[in-house]
C-alpha cells in the first residue's frame, strides 16, 4: 500500500517532466522554422543594412546610457574622446552637452527597458529625447561654430577676440598648438555625421513605434453596417400594443392646455 501511494505521488511529477521535455525538444526541433513564421514585413525591417529595428533601437539606447554615465563619472575623458562629436568648445556648447548627456542617462535607460519589455510608451519617450538632442545640437552649433571659424584669431588678435567671445583657454591652446585646421575639420565632419546618425535613429525608432502600434491582422474587425441610433423597435407583445395605446401617448405633453390661459391648438 505504501509503494502504491508513493507511485501515485510520483506520477504527476513524471508527467510534468515528460511534458517539459517534449516542449523542450519541440522548441529546439522547430527553432529553424521560427523565421519562416514571421511575415515578410517583420523580417524586412532592418537598420544599418542587417540589424533588426528593435535590436538597433535597443543597442542605441544602451550606447546613449553608457556615454551619459561616462560624461557624469569622468567629464575630462568624455571631452577628450567625444568633443569633436558633440561639441563643447564654448560655454554655450558645454551647456548644450550637459543638458543632452544628463537627460540622456534617464531616457537611455527608459529606451532600453522599453525595447526589452516591449513598452511602446517608453520607446516613444526615448524618441522624444532624440528630438531634444537635435535641439541641443542646434544650440551647440550656434555657440561653437563662431569659435571654430575664428580659432586663429585667439593668437593673431587675442584682445578683440577675447572681447568678442570671452576668454577661452581651450581655444587659445588649440590655436597656440597650430591645431585649428585639424580641429575644425574633425569637428565639422564628425559632428555632422553624428547629426545624421541621430536623424537616422529618429527615423528607425519612429518606424519601430509605428509598427508596434499596429493592430495584428488576425484581430482586425471590419466595421458593421449598423443602423442609426435614432431608430428602435418594440415588441408586438407589449402592454401598450395589446391595449391599443401604441403611439397614442403624448410624451411631450403638447396637447395639454397652458396654465391659466385659454385652450390653444398645437
Amino acid at each position: 500500500a505504501v509503494s502504491q501511494i508513493g507511485a501515485r505521488r510520483a506520477e504527476p511529477a513524471s508527467q510534468f517532466s515528460r511534458r517539459a521535455w517534449s516542449g523542450f525538444v519541440f522548441f529546439f526541433h522547430n527553432r529553424e522554422r521560427t523565421n519562416v513564421m514571421y511575415s515578410p514585413e517583420v523580417a524586412g525591417r532592418t537598420m544599418f543594412l542587417c540589424l533588426p529595428v528593435r535590436l538597433s533601437v535597443f543597442v542605441s539606447a544602451i550606447v546613449v546610457t553608457l556615454t551619459s554615465i561616462l560624461y557624469i563619472v569622468d567629464n575630462s575623458l568624455f571631452n577628450s574622446l567625444f568633443r569633436n562629436l558633440v561639441g563643447g568648445f564654448g560655454v554655450g556648447g558645454r551647456i548644450a552637452t550637459v543638458l543632452g548627456e544628463y537627460t540622456g542617462f534617464f531616457f537611455g535607460v527608459l529606451g532600453t527597458m522599453g525595447c526589452w519589455y516591449g513598452r511602446r510608451d517608453w520607446v516613444k519617450s526615448y524618441n522624444t529625447w532624440l528630438w531634444f538632442r537635435l535641439l541641443c545640437y542646434a544650440g551647440m552649433y550656434s555657440c561653437d561654430l563662431p569659435l571654430i571659424f575664428h580659432c586663429e584669431d585667439f593668437v593673431n588678435s587675442l584682445a578683440p577676440t577675447t572681447e568678442k567671445f570671452g576668454y577661452n583657454p581651450l581655444m587659445y591652446n588649440i590655436a597656440m598648438n597650430s591645431k585649428c585646421s585639424s580641429t575644425r575639420t574633425n569637428f565639422l565632419v564628425l559632428s555632422v555625421l553624428m547629426l545624421f546618425l541621430i536623424l537616422y535613429l529618429i527615423w528607425g525608432t519612429t518606424d519601430y513605434i509605428e509598427f508596434t502600434g499596429r493592430l495584428p491582422k488576425h484581430l482586425l474587425r471590419m466595421p458593421k453596417d449598423l443602423t442609426s441610433g435614432a431608430f428602435y423597435s418594440h415588441s408586438l407583445g407589449e402592454r401598450s400594443v395589446l391595449n391599443g395605446m401604441w403611439g397614442k401617448y403624448d410624451h411631450h405633453r403638447v396637447s395639454e392646455h397652458p396654465v391659466s390661459m385659454d385652450p390653444s391648438e398645437v
